[in-house]
Order: C-alpha cells, then sequence, then structure tokens
C-alpha cells in the first residue's frame, strides 16, 4: 500500500476555481522565500519533511532540498506550479492524499504563497543552510561547566559583587548590548524581598528595625543564611514544588476515593522535611519513583513515593499511566513526552515507541497503604505509597493512541530514547526483605494490634461497669416508687360517651356526621375540615381529654383539639379578632406527628421546635389525647405518655372549644372537660416532655428491664473483648514465630505447631464470645417496643443459630491444616478498571520488585543527564526572578523557546550537581547575586528599556507577584494570628475560614479548593509549572471586604497604634510594614488628610479611620507585589 507521503506522479484533479485563484495571486504580488515560504514551510512540514524524519525520501528544509524532491523527483517545476508535485499535494481534496497529513490544511492564501513563489522560479538563496540536526539540540547536549566571563565594566554598587558568577555571566552580555544595571534596592525593599521570597512570610516591624540598625558588612549574608535555616522556609519552598509535581489531595464522588489518595499529605510533609534537611534533589527524585525499591522498609522514605500515588485514578487505567509518564517527562526532564502518544514526536527525536518505552516502567506499579505506629484503621491513617504488584504486566503500543486498539503483536519493554541513551540501562530485579511484603511483620504492625486490643478491652470494662451503675440506679429509683396520692378531681364541665347526640349540647360543622350510640363518625374523607364544636363556656385554663379511633383518609389523617375559637362558621378568616389555638395528632405515612398550631387573619402558623413531634400515631386503634393549657402554656399526653410541652406565641382570647378533623374518617368515643387543678404541675416548654414528667412505676419497671439487658449486651461486649485480646495475643506469638521459622530443629516445629494451634483455638474461642454477644443483642432488640417483632424473632433466631455452629466448632478437634487470620499492615487501593461497579481482583504484594524505577531514577538522577538540572535550575530562577532562562517551563524540546543565557544555564546546573545538588546553595547564591538584589524601578533607565524593553539582561528586578498563599498567611502574620504549627492532615474546607494556619495545610484538590486562594490565581491541580497570574476586579474586593481583611486591619491599626503614635508615625510605619516602603511627603500628606476625612464622617474616630487606612494599604499593588 502507498505511503501517504509518497508524492505521485500526477494528481488528477486540481479543483478549477483553486487554479483561477492561483493563477490570479500569482501575478499580484512578489513572495520572498526567506519571509514567506521557509516560515511556512518550518510550521507545517518540517516535521516528517525536515532534519527529524524524511517521509518518502523529502526535505523541504531548504530549497535545493525541495527542488531535489524525493522518491518522486523534484517536488517543484520552476514557473509551472500545477505541474509542481508539491502544489498538487498541498491542494488535494482526497484527505488520504493532502499535505499536511494532520491538522487543518493550508489556507487559500498560504497556498497562493507557494503558487506564486513557484510561478517566479522558485528563487531562494544560494547559500542556505538545512535545519540543524535534532541531534545537536542544546537541551540535548552533556551539561558542561563553561568558564565565568570577565566582564568588561563592574557593577556600580558593590566590587565584590562583580566577582558572583551570576553577575559576570549577566554583565558580559550587557555590556554587549550596552546596558547598565539599576542599583541595588534599598535595605528595607531587600529585606522584604529576602522574608517573601524565602520564607512566605513578610517581616515584622522589629526586624525591619533591627535590620537597619544592623552595621555589619555581612548584614546580608548573615540575614541569607538564617532564612535559610528558618523552618518556615522549607514550608515556603515545598509549595513551589508541590505546584510542579502536582501535589492534591484525595477527590472522588462523596466518600468514594477516585483520584489520589486520602493520607498524601504523608508526601507533603516529606517534602516539607526534605528540603528543611537540605535532601539533596537527586536524593528526592529517586525517593519519589522509587524509594519502595531503595528503601522498602523505611516509611520515612516510602512517603516520597506518594508522587506516584498522586496519580491513582479508579477507574482509569490508561489514563492514569498518561499523566505518570507525561508529568515525569516534563517536570523532571522538560521533555513533552505526551506529543508522542498517538504518533512520533513532530518536533523531538521521540518515536511513539519511546513513549510507550517509558510508560513500561510504570506499568507495574499500583498504589497501596502501609499501616503507621499507633493505628490500625488505615482508614483514619496510613502511608499511601507504590508498589510494584503486577510484574508481569505488558506494555501495548496504541495504534494513533487509542486505548482500544493496542498492537499486541509486539510487547513493548522499559527503555530510554536513543537521544538520551547515553549509558546502558541496566534493569535488575529488586529482592524485597520479608516486612516490605509481608508488612504485618513489622514490629509495629503487631504492637498496634496488641496495643489496640488492650485499648479496647479497657473500654469495655469501663463501659460494663457504667451498666452495672445504670442497673443499680434503676432498680433503686423503681424500689423508692411511691404511687401519687390522688386528689380528688374536680367535677367535669363536661363528660360525653355519646350515648346520644344532644343538640343543646353540641354543634355538627361541614362533614359527614353520623351517630350511633357510644359512637359519633366523621366519614367525609378529603382535604376539607370539619369540626365538633361544645356550645359550653370554656375556662381559660382547662383539662380536656377525648378517645377516638382513626379509621382511615386520603393523606393527613388530623383530628385535633381547637380552643380559643373565634371563628363563627370553622373557616379562617382575615377577619380581625377571628383566631383558633389547635393541637391535632397526624396519622399521615410521610410523617405522622402530634402538632401545636394556630391561625390568625386567615393564616396557618406551624411553629417548630417544640411545638412539634413525630410520633407512630397508629390507624385502627383507641387513641387518647389529652390536652391541658394554662395561659400560654401548653401540655398534651397521648395514651397517657407526655408529648409535647409548649408555650403558644398567639395571645389567649375567650372562644369556643371544637374537635377538628381534616382528611380523615373518624370515630369519636368520649370527650371529657374539667377546669385545670391550680395545684396541677405542667411541664415547662421543652422539645422532650417525657423526660421532663415524672416517671410512672410501669416506666421505671421498663427501665429496670432495660438496664438488664443494657448490662447483659456490655458484659458480653467485654468477653468479646477479653476473647479479642487472647486472639491477638496468640496470633501475635504465632507470627513471630513464623517470622523466624528457618530453624528445622523437631522443638521449634512442634513450637511452632503449639503456637499455631492456639491461635485456631483463641480465634474460635473469640467466634464464640462474638454469637453470644449477637444473641444478647439480639434478646435486647426483642424487648424493644418500637421493634418490629417479626423481624426482631427472625435476628434472635439466626443469633441462637450461630451461636450453635459456633459452640461446635469451639469444641473440634484442631488439625495441623487449620489455620488463624493473619494480620495486615497494609492494603491496597482498589481500582476499578474492568467493571465501574465492583472491584478488580486484589491486587497482591510481590516478594520482588521489578527494578524498573529504580533504574529510572538513577538514570534521570545521573550526572551525564543532560535535562534534570537544566530543568531544576531553570524552575527554582523563575522563582527567585520572576521570569525563566527557558521559557517553555516544560519544554526544552525543539518546539521550546531556547535559554536567552545557555552558559549561565549550563553553569548553574553544573554548580548545581557539583555541590550534591544542594537546593540550599542554589538558593544561597541566587539572592547573594547582585542581580537579584537590583532595584525594580525603570526611573533614569529610559536607553535600557529602549534596548531591552522585556528585561532580559536582567538590567532591573523583575516585580513578582504574591502568590496567593502568602497573600493569606501574611495577613495572618500582620495580625498576630498565623499558626506555625507544622505538619499534619489538611485543614478541610468546612474549617478553613475560621482556621489560622499556613495556607500550604489546607485541603486542595480538583473539587475542593479555598475561594480566598482560588481568587488569587491558586495552583491547578492537573499541572501547574508556572501559576497563571489575573487582574480581576474580585481580587480587591476580597482584599478589601471579606473578614481576613477586616480582622487583620483591626489588628494591625491597634499594634501600630500602641503608645502616643500620631497620624505621621501610623502612616510610615503602616507603609514600611505592609509595602516595605519608606512614604514620601506627598504619600503622608495625601494619607494624613484621608485619615481626618475618615474621623469627621459620621460615627467615625480615630481606631475606624486607621483601620480603613490599613485596609487600603492591604489593596495597595506593593502590598501583594515583590518589589
Amino acid at each position: 500500500m502507498r505511503s501517504r507521503h509518497h508524492l505521485p506522479a500526477r494528481l488528477s484533479y486540481i479543483p478549477l476555481s483553486l487554479l483561477l485563484l492561483l493563477t490570479l495571486c500569482s501575478n499580484s504580488f512578489a513572495t520572498d522565500y526567506a519571509q514567506d515560504i521557509k516560515p511556512l514551510l518550518k510550521a507545517r512540514c518540517y516535521a516528517c519533511h525536515g532534519a527529524l524524519k524524511q517521509e518518502a525520501g523529502l526535505r523541504l528544509d531548504t530549497a535545493e532540498f525541495i527542488r531535489r524532491g524525493g522518491h518522486s523527483g523534484p517536488a517543484l517545476i520552476p514557473a509551472q506550479p500545477h505541474d509542481s508535485l508539491l502544489l498538487q499535494k498541498i491542494t488535494a481534496t482526497d484527505i488520504a492524499v493532502r499535505m499536511p497529513p494532520e491538522g487543518e490544511p493550508l489556507t487559500a492564501a498560504q497556498i497562493a504563497l507557494l503558487n506564486n513563489w513557484i510561478s517566479s522560479g522558485a528563487a531562494a538563496p544560494a547559500a542556505e543552510d538545512p535545519e540543524a540536526d535534532p541531534r545537536t539540540h542544546w537541551a540535548f547536549q552533556p551539561v558542561i561547566r563553561p568558564p565565568v566571563p570577565q566582564p568588561q565594566s563592574r557593577l556600580a554598587d558593590s566590587t565584590a559583587h562583580s566577582l558572583h558568577p551570576i553577575d559576570a555571566f549577566l554583565q558580559a552580555r550587557r555590556d554587549q548590548a550596552g546596558i547598565q544595571p539599576q542599583p541595588a534596592a534599598p535595605r528595607i525593599v531587600l529585606l522584604r524581598r529576602l522574608y517573601l521570597d524565602l520564607l512566605g512570610l513578610p517581616p515584622t516591624l522589629q526586624e525591619i528595625a533591627a535590620c537597619e540598625a544592623d552595621t555589619s558588612p555581612d548584614w546580608y549574608q548573615q540575614t541569607v543564611n538564617r532564612l535559610l535555616q528558618d523552618p518556615r522556609h522549607s514550608e515556603r519552598w515545598a509549595r513551589h514544588w508541590m505546584d510542579i509535581w502536582r501535589y492534591s489531595d484525595w477527590w472522588g464522588l462523596g466518600d468514594q476515593l477516585r483520584n489520589s489518595q486520602k493520607h498524601i499529605w504523608h508526601w507533603r510533609d516529606w517534602i516539607v522535611e526534605s528540603l528543611h534537611d537540605d535532601l539533596p534533589y537527586d536524593e528526592m527524585l529517586r525517593l519519589m519513583l522509587a524509594a519502595d525499591e531503595l528503601h522498602p522498609n523505611d516509611l520515612g522514605r516510602l512517603r516520597a513515593t506518594g508522587y506516584l500515588a498522586r496519580n491513582y485514578w479508579l477507574f482509569n487505567r490508561p489514563q492514569w499511566m498518561e499523566e505518570t509518564v507525561e508529568h515525569v517527562s516534563k517536570g523532571f526532564l522538560g521533555l513533552t513526552m505526551n506529543c508522542a502518544r498517538c504518533h512520533d514526536h513532530k518536533y523531538d527525536p521521540l518515536e511513539q515507541a519511546d513513549y510507550y518505552r517509558l510508560r513500561a516502567f510504570f506499568e507495574p506499579y499500583h498504589v497501596r497503604v502501609d499501616m503507621v505506629p499507633g493505628q490500625i484503621d488505615l482508614a483514619r491513617d496510613g502511608i499511601p505509597r507504590a508498589f510494584d504488584g503486577l510484574p508481569d504486566e505488558p506494555t501495548w503500543l496504541y495504534i494513533r493512541g487509542d486505548e482500544r486498539n493496542p498492537d499486541k503483536s509486539n510487547p513493548i519493554t522499559p527503555k530510554i530514547p536513543a537521544i538520551l541513551d547515553f549509558t546502558p540501562l541496566a534493569i535488575q530485579p529488586v529482592q524485597l526483605p520479608p516486612e516490605a511484603w509481608q508488612p504485618e511483620r513489622r514490629s509495629w504492625v503487631l504492637e498496634n494490634h496488641l496495643l489496640v486490643a488492650a485499648e479496647n478491652l479497657k473500654s469495655a470494662v469501663t463501659a460494663r461497669q457504667t451498666a452495672t451503675e445504670s442497673l443499680a440506679a434503676a432498680v433503686l429509683a423503681r424500689d423508692r416508687f411511691q404511687l401519687p396520692k390522688t386528689e380528688p378531681q374536680p367535677d367535669p364541665l363536661l363528660a360525653d360517651q355519646f350515648q346520644t347526640l344532644d343538640p343543646e349540647r353540641w354543634e355538627l360543622l361541614a362533614g359527614d356526621w353520623h351517630h350511633r350510640p357510644g359512637v359519633l363518625s366523621q366519614k367525609q374523607d378529603g382535604k376539607q375540615r370539619a369540626a365538633l364544636r361544645w356550645k359550653g363556656t370554656i375556662p381559660r385554663n382547662f383539662d380536656v381529654t377525648v378517645r377516638f379511633t382513626i379509621r382511615g383518609g386520603s393523606q393527613y389523617r388530623s383530628v385535633g383539639i381547637a380552643f380559643d375559637t373565634v371563628l363563627p362558621d370553622n373557616a379562617p378568616s382575615a377577619t380581625e379578632g377571628l383566631s383558633e389555638q389547635n393541637v391535632y395528632v397526624s396519622a399521615q405515612d410521610a410523617g405522622p406527628k402530634i402538632h401545636a398550631a394556630h391561625q390568625q387573619r386567615g393564616q396557618w402558623q406551624y411553629p417548630g421546635g417544640a411545638a412539634m413531634r413525630q410520633l407512630p400515631i397508629q390507624q385502627n386503634r383507641i387513641c387518647v389525647l389529652q390536652l391541658q393549657v394554662r395561659d400560654q402554656l401548653l401540655n398534651a399526653r397521648l395514651d397517657g405518655v407526655p408529648v409535647l410541652a409548649f408555650e403558644t406565641p398567639l395571645e389567649r382570647r375567650p372562644g369556643l372549644l371544637q374537635f377538628t378533623t381534616f382528611d380523615v374518617l373518624v370515630d369519636f368515643h368520649e370527650v371529657v372537660l374539667r377546669e385545670l387543678d391550680p395545684q396541677t404541675t405542667l411541664i415547662p416548654a421543652t422539645s422532650e416532655p417525657a423526660a421532663a414528667a415524672p416517671p410512672t412505676l410501669a416506666q421505671l419497671q421498663t427501665a429496670v428491664r432495660s438496664a438488664e439487658l443494657a448490662l447483659a449486651v456490655a458484659t458480653a461486649d467485654t468477653a468479646v473483648a477479653e476473647a479479642a485480646e487472647k486472639s491477638v495475643t496468640a496470633r501475635v506469638a504465632a507470627a513471630r514465630a513464623d517470622a523466624q521459622a528457618a530453624s528445622e530443629d523437631p522443638d521449634a516445629v512442634a513450637e511452632r505447631a503449639r503456637l499455631n494451634a492456639a491461635a485456631v483455638q483463641a480465634e474460635r474461642q473469640l467466634a464464640l464470645a462474638t454469637a453470644r454477644r449477637q444473641v444478647a443483642a439480639a434478646e435486647q432488640q426483642l424487648a424493644t417496643p418500637a421493634t418490629q417483632p417479626e423481624v426482631a424473632q427472625k435476628a434472635a433466631d439466626t443469633a441462637r443459630q450461630m451461636l450453635d455452629k459456633a459452640l461446635a466448632a469451639a469444641a473440634a478437634e484442631i488439625t495441623p491444616q487449620d489455620t488463624w487470620t493473619r494480620f495486615s499492615g497494609a492494603a491496597w487501593t482498589p481500582t476499578r478498571f474492568f467493571n465501574s461497579g465492583k472491584d478488580d481482583p486484589e491486587v497482591r504484594f510481590q516478594p520482588v520488585s521489578t527494578g524498573r524505577r529504580s533504574a529510572l531514577a538513577h538514570w534521570i538522577t545521573d550526572r551525564r543527564n543532560p535535562l534534570t538540572a537544566r530543568v531544576a535550575v531553570n524552575h527554582i530562577w523563575t522563582r527567585h526572578m520572576g521570569q525563566p532562562l527557558v521559557p517553555t517551563m516544560f519544554d526544552f524540546g525543539r518546539k521550546g523557546t531556547p535559554p536567552e543565557h545557555p552558559e549561565l544555564l549550563d553553569w548553574l546546573a553544573s554548580e548545581f550537581m557539583d555541590s550534591g545538588w544542594s537546593l540550599r546553595h542554589l538558593h544561597r547564591l541566587i539572592v547573594t547575586s547582585a542581580a537579584w538584589q537590583l532595584s525594580s524601578s525603570q526611573a533614569h533607565a529610559a536607553e535600557s528599556i529602549h534596548r531591552d524593553p522585556e528585561n532580559r539582561l536582567y538590567w532591573r528586578r523583575m516585580p513578582i507577584r504574591l502568590e496567593s498563599q502568602v497573600i493569606r498567611d501574611s495577613l495572618l502574620a500582620f495580625s498576630g494570628t498565623l499558626d506555625l504549627q507544622r505538619g499534619g492532615p489538611p485543614v478541610p474546607v468546612s474549617e478553613q475560614a475560621s482556621s489560622t494556619r499556613r495556607s500550604l495545610y489546607f485541603f486542595h484538590s480538583n473539587n475542593e479548593r479555598n475561594l480566598f486562594l482560588t481568587m488569587f490565581d491558586e495552583a491547578l491541580v492537573k499541572d501547574c509549572y508556572r501559576r497563571e497570574q489575573s487582574i480581576v476586579p474580585q481580587q480587591a474586593l476580597a482584599l478589601s471586604n471579606s473578614e481576613l481583611a477586616f480582622s487583620t486591619a483591626d489588628a494591625v491599626a491597634a499594634q501600630l497604634s500602641a503608645g502616643d503614635t500620631n497620624d505621621v508615625q501610623f502612616i510610615t510605619a503602616a507603609f514600611r510594614l505592609l509595602t516595605g516602603i519608606q512614604p514620601g511627603e506627598l504619600e503622608l500628606q495625601a494619607s494624613t488628610a484621608a485619615l481626618a476625612e475618615w474621623q469627621q464622617q459620621p460615627n467615625g474616630s480615630v481606631a475606624a479611620a486607621r483601620s480603613n487606612f490599613i485596609r487600603v494599604l492591604i489593596n495597595h499593588n506593593d502590598f501583594i507585589t515583590v518589589r
């Protein structure tokens, strides 16, 4: 089959309209090869027809190569565009033939340029250089320390600074451009710059004053050294590396983990600690990639592989691997290896197979969580880490990058791209110590289980003691019970069992009423109200009881006692003075309840709180509802149990008594009304009236029975805990014996057998105790009134059956084949690659790791690798200096932008590696350079601005926008509330608004990000090699009106106003503290006038004016900028 890149001798069809356009265009303008043609070919054609590749034997990077052509002959015929194969290819309508094969086709204007150039004879320079060999690209060359230049001019501020290597390289370039740098920044600016750069926090006024009073010649060097040793420095720079390495807390759906890991913060703490200890950068990379192979039993170092654990993805293994390959390449090597996933790289000498060869290094790894000392619950804490769980998992090349179309004819093996294969890569399998793949053997794992078993037993004994005391108290209360003295009740005002229906006593309002001796029924269903109204006069304080049976109803099934009724026709009315109070029960399915409501001005009000309680109102059984009313206080009992105690907000007024129905079929059996005895004690308003009421004898007897059952369960729990402790102790002894099973001495073998049998027997006794506990719990449930009897009885029967089985198992003879439950010291993090509804088959821990990742890690950190040190230096330089040496931070390839100062980059990379990859050494080197200390001002620099407007020669300091974390942390530091506690689990989003911890410790994931930090360009989770910078109105609002801004302003204003401070002193101190600026005369005048104006406002004061002023300075550009 003919290759798409093979030029045919002739294309069958070129549109007439396009030919006409090309003919017209060819006569309308002249085309310049260097300006028009070569850039077009470079952009669209060199990838396949340049120095990197020559599809169909064709190169297009010089005019001579174009004329020479490829396998099909010359690509163009001068002055004959329509017969030129190049033009035929780019104008083809068949996409299988058209060039370029990918992306959009050339535009008509671009085609016209080529047509015109060919028509005019295809003129080009005679001595045209072809595209450079990709193998000679600067980033693929070894890092060799260049000599430090001797610039012609010396820096004006200090002779010593001119000897600094960084300044020597930069000044040599400035001399060539005829540019002189700006002077050094003032001391207060330098101090603020140092603090924010190295600590991420501003200096205090006391630190500023001490610095300005320091007359020692080495004050600056001493300050740098002190800050680099400060624990806050490692936190500040950890956040930078967390950006680059894509740190993210876990996210998913609800509690389901889908991305990253739930205890990934251990990796964050490792980064902080490693930076504080100045762990060499190369060692950091090796540990992040392969600590499980290099230090397989060191939990402290294993935290580093959180770098790989962070890439975990529950459902999609290809995506997991793609992100791993992409960001290992970008973050460590500055290569866009992801561009070779679907085809060969278009710019760099990287084959598609190279992408999958790199993936093969990571193919076996999965994620597990290792137990930490003191905790056996991995849901609460553990170390997420990488391990090679599938050493034989194959890697396939995906045809055109489509995971659904793997090429299974040729398994891919790990290999380094040829362009970077500076040494043979030796992959040696790593034999892991037993504790690494059998983590239950770790000493702290067994101790954890023993400790937890002992704590559980202690808790069970305490709970049993509490249950014993509760039973004793219940028995005492029952034995001390005395029946209340029965006082004669007042004669009822109304007592009617409805043997007859007396029309002189009752008025029937609406509804469908039917009477028979002993029963008055309301049989109208539907959402309509009916009432049985008593014609007598109701006392202000009364006690009324109604017996009724709910027979049905469509929905609400409500029956109530209404009083103070001033509704002539029983319907809500908006007329002033017409109202009603009503306490009703509802047997609705959605939520049976009792509720105290009232109607006023035609509207029903249904208060919450103590006015309503959910109750099991049953149908087809007699209910007794008693309502006692004294002034505003209402007490209701249902079947003798207090169920409501509420103070009605509606003012009492004389009215009628009636019994209401709504959407219910009901039988009324009896009504009794008395005046409330003044000696009757009512329950105060409360949401738990039953608890406030004095207990009855029946309740006390029930309480004793409940306490007896609770004690039985607590006693069973103690037995379980005792059996569990014995089981853990026996299993620990057996596990330790197994760990030393090398001896074949008969006595040792017999001892192991004895210990194994003891462990088996102890587990059987634990199962027996657990079964007895289940029986006790089932009996307790049977005695609970609210329990469904059938369900409880079935559970009790099941528990007794399990007890019988446990008794039989405990009595059975132990054989050598019987086993006991092994301890778990780690757990694989499940994946769902094959079925989103259930976990994949478990990936087990292997005794041998592939050694692939450790081999890769050593190759990446090899002194001969041309990329690793350069990439790291570029990241550090960018964050110190405000602009990178290599602008394309993650692309050092041929598509990226080459370094402006290649010699300086290589000198720094060499120095970095020669220093033992010391990050602290590199920090010190950069911040002690004169370039770092230059003023950021552009004053008196017109010539420099003209010659180097983008400051590529670093003739001044670039202002740097503060990151979101530094802004927030600075505000807390100014207010004196910043919590400097280090490490630990992240602050949840729900607690962040009130938290005073450094922002580094905030929970931060793709789904949950702090709003304030996000406002100021928080790090993106998916990738963040360099933070975005935005200016939006919401940022000013956050710095003006947020609670953080207000509290900071108040605290700072109070701090600066301490003592006898006048306005000028206050303003000066505020500028120096918040912006690092000594205010000038104009600033003082404007600020003083503003303070005076604020004080003259209504409710104005000195304190409020000064707080306003601090908020203004917080919004000042110099506050959020490092000058």
